[in-house]
């Protein structure tokens, strides 16, 4: 395997735009138990729901932003020489970007279903496109419900240990890759 491989990083807005979506991730999960753990007459959990609906408009926003900057400037090679490495990483990476892309459409769907509009960040609004449809509204719950959940859980879960795996177990310094501060090669 080549050298450049193992030391190769990401470039600075990659490395933002992936940091930026653990940080969003982070303020999901954060504004969704604030939420569900306030009462329904209280401030914080309107304040909460309204947080979460504008956090996850802007995640669909920097994800499909990141995609578009991964298309244009590309990707340093697998730090992995096994192709079966490689291809488990590339399918990883489309399921994670799919699970971070569907999450906040079936949101979205979910709000939209019930003829709401969804408010981003009070700035504007983004009207209901079909209006109450109590079914969809039904469907979105359970999508956008515990399923979609655990399976976020599951993802990023697998994510940091194999990001872990790599930087520790086989030394590959692929974890350094998306840090900024990490050491480069010359």
């Amino acid at each position: 395997m080549p050298q450049h491989a193992q030391t190769q990083h990401y470039d600075l807005i990659s490395q933002l735009f992936h940091w930026l979506v653990v940080a969003l991730l982070i303020g999901l999960i954060t504004t969704f138990y604030i939420h569900d753990l306030t009462p329904d007459t209280s401030a914080l959990h309107l304040s909460s729901i309204k947080l979460h609906i504008s956090l996850g408009l802007l995640i669909f926003v920097v994800v499909i932003a990141r995609i578009g900057w991964s298309r244009l400037v590309g990707t340093p090679e697998p730090v992995s020489q096994w192709r079966i490495l490689q291809f488990a990483g590339k399918a990883f990476h489309v399921l994670l970007n799919l699970a971070t892309l569907l999450i906040p459409i079936s949101g979205f769907l979910r709000v939209a279903s019930k003829g709401r509009s969804a408010e981003f960040f009070g700035l504007f609004q983004i009207p209901s496109p079909i209006g109450e449809v109590p079914a969809l509204n039904d469907l979105m719950h359970i999508l956008h419900g515990q399923p979609m959940e655990i399976l976020l859980y599951c993802l990023v879960g697998l994510h940091v240990a194999a990001a872990l795996w790599h930087q520790y177990i086989l030394r590959d310094h692929a974890l350094e890759r998306m840090l900024p501060w990490a050491r480069r090669a010359a």
